[in-house]
């Protein structure tokens, strides 16, 4: 009788490891007919910077305020001077910086720390500008090494 549970007990690890052998191999994990994409990932660590400038209505936006300074490891702004953007992580877009800030800001509205609204009328326009050539959809694009955004709000 322990012969018999000595030989169950070894049929069974030996098809438990046949089992984890196979769910491991890439090809059991393959389902006919689906298109599998690899997305590259960006997220390494890199160690860069950029520049930025908000104006609206003439006046330069001032970041010196703590609030602002090292909001985020990844990507940051901090004294003495808040207009050079620390980037610490590949990948990181226009949008994903300013959204470590305690304001908002999209294509077509900027709201201030201080809840000031500045939104594209018939008059007045938000406009920005990446390395001096004004460009749409500016947010969505990964900041780059010495990249410079101006963000313009006027007529």
């Amino acid at each position: 009788m322990r012969g018999v549970k000595l030989v169950l007990i070894l049929l069974a690890a030996i098809v438990l490891a046949g089992v984890v052998y196979w769910v491991g191999k890439p090809e059991a994990l393959v389902v006919p007919n689906m298109e599998i994409r690899v997305v590259p990932t960006t997220s390494s660590t890199v160690d860069y910077t950029a520049s930025f400038e908000i104006t609206t209505l003439g006046t330069k936006r001032i970041f010196t305020d703590p609030k602002y300074h090292n909001q985020n490891s990844d990507v940051y702004i901090q004294n003495p001077d808040p207009s050079v953007i620390f980037v610490k992580k590949g990948g990181v877009t226009w949008a994903d910086f300013f959204n470590t800030l305690p304001f908002s800001l999209t294509e077509t509205c900027l709201v201030t720390g201080t809840k000031q609204t500045f939104c594209n009328s018939e008059t007045y326009k938000l406009r920005f500008y990446l390395n001096d050539q004004e460009s749409s959809g500016v947010l969505s694009l990964e900041i780059n090494p010495g990249d410079r955004l101006q963000v313009v709000y006027g007529k």
